[in-house]
């Protein structure tokens, strides 16, 4: 490994001094080889890259099963195969528990195939990916003090957020990674570099929600939120989402 990513801070735990590796913010695994070029890369200590590794076989397994993408295919045939014949747990959960939902997509309503997703494992990534983000765009670590939320927000969360993102703030990142793979957008506080807002869209455009016994809609949108203290009240309280 580079001297490049060895004795920095962990931009995942903040340690300082500790980091080993330099770890992919964007899982490669998430991508076909040839869409993998230019991925952002971080410096991470071993435990937390181990920590952020786990919830990547995970989701690069589920997510592409409500992959919007023409690239979508290849990676459900090609890709997901192989990580389900390696994990026969999740291959006969997800076989067991497919579905079909009604959603709104471009103004019309559709049935889509559902399988379902641990929402701990989706919000797990998602706090790596946006600390992972600050530090690549602007060179930021958060403090371990400060509270990073991820996941599906509430209809009155989104209503909150939502305006948060669109206002003028100290910087903002705009990306599209693995050609639209991942596309996100986030702002940073201008009093505080620490604080800011996140939103993203997987395989152009992944629903996740639906839960009919939940107050969550379906939406394709993944958020996020470093702050000071937790938010958890924004976020929704589905916990057994549905990809779509």
């Amino acid at each position: 490994m580079s001297k490049l990513f060895r004795g920095k801070t962990c931009v995942y735990c903040a340690g300082e001094g500790v980091s080993s590796t330099g770890d992919h913010v964007f899982a490669r695994e998430f991508f076909p080889v040839e869409r993998r070029g230019e991925l952002p890369k971080v410096a991470a200590c071993a435990p937390c890259n181990n920590a952020k590794s786990k919830l990547e076989h995970y989701l690069t397994t589920v997510l592409p099963f409500g992959g919007r993408l023409d690239v979508s295919s290849q990676i459900l045939n090609e890709m997901v195969p192989r990580r389900l014949a390696k994990n026969a747990k999740l291959h006969k959960e997800l076989a067991a528990n497919q579905g079909s939902l009604l959603i709104h997509r471009g103004g019309m309503v559709e049935r889509a195939m559902t399988v379902p997703i641990e929402a701990n494992q989706l919000q797990g990534l998602f706090r790596f990916i946006v600390r992972g983000l600050i530090a690549h765009h602007w060179e930021t670590i958060i403090p371990a003090s400060y509270a990073v939320g991820a996941g599906l927000l509430t209809e009155a969360g989104e209503q909150i957020v939502g305006p948060m993102l669109q206002k003028n703030g100290r910087a903002r990142a705009n990306g599209s990674v693995g050609g639209g793979i991942f596309e996100y957008a986030g702002v940073q506080a201008v009093d505080d570099p620490s604080l800011t807002v996140w939103c993203f869209k997987i395989y152009g455009g992944v629903t996740l929600g639906g839960d009919p016994g939940a107050s969550l809609e379906a939406t394709p949108r993944v958020w996020a939120i470093s702050s000071r203290e937790p938010l958890p009240e924004i976020f929704g309280d589905d916990d057994d989402p549905k990809v779509a």
